[in-house]
């Protein structure tokens, strides 16, 4: 500023520093504006990549416990088929031991096996009915991560195309701030001179 002074041959009350001051202040303001403006769309980016990542995330969470729950289901079912198969099968030899007759050995060993088909049927009935239930949660999994991503998407494009609309703005506004300075200094040097 004292070069500014000597070179322009300015004295301390001269009403040009206010100008010399507001352009420092602008000058200084035009530095710092693109650091900030960066920080501002970096930390939105973020906070939308972290809010459909939970999202995500959450999603994740809830069909690894629906499959778990399917798994579990399943060797319950397998567990309860070898159960009742091991008591069906010691009901026949116990029969066996106690020497019946052989109508009522037959008969047994009809109403045993019966009754085992009609168990596993319906284990694999309900087996059936688990997997059918698993691929629609695992087709609306699908379907609502992609909604999830087109989302995120959008508001990022959004988010963007306004970082640069708010940038181009800034810039025009300064740049007609430093020609209207530029102006009233030519006007000032004029009147000055002469």
């Amino acid at each position: 500023m004292r070069r500014v002074s000597a070179a322009l041959n300015l004295h301390d009350n001269d009403a040009l520093w206010s100008v010399l001051a507001v352009l420092e202040y602008y000058a200084r303001l035009y530095e710092v504006m693109p650091d900030r403006l960066r920080k501002v769309g970096e930390g939105s980016l973020d906070t939308m990549r972290a809010e459909a990542r939970e999202a995500a995330d959450a999603l994740m969470a809830q069909h690894r416990d629906a499959l778990a729950r399917c798994k579990e289901t399943i060797r319950l079912a397998e567990h309860m088929i070898r159960e009742h198969e091991e008591r069906y099968r010691a009901a026949l030899a116990g029969l066996n031991e106690a020497a019946l007759d052989a109508l009522v050995d037959c008969a047994a060993n009809r109403i045993a096996r019966a009754a085992g088909n009609r168990l596993v049927g319906a284990f694999a009935i309900a087996a059936r009915e688990h997997r059918v239930r698993l691929d629609g949660a695992v087709a609306a999994f699908e379907q609502a991560t992609q909604e999830a991503g087109r989302q995120a998407q959008v508001r990022a494009q959004t988010l963007e195309r306004r970082y640069w609309r708010a940038l181009r703005a800034i810039l025009a506004l300064g740049l007609m701030v430093l020609l209207a300075s530029a102006a009233a200094i030519a006007v000032w040097l004029a009147v000055w001179r002469s």
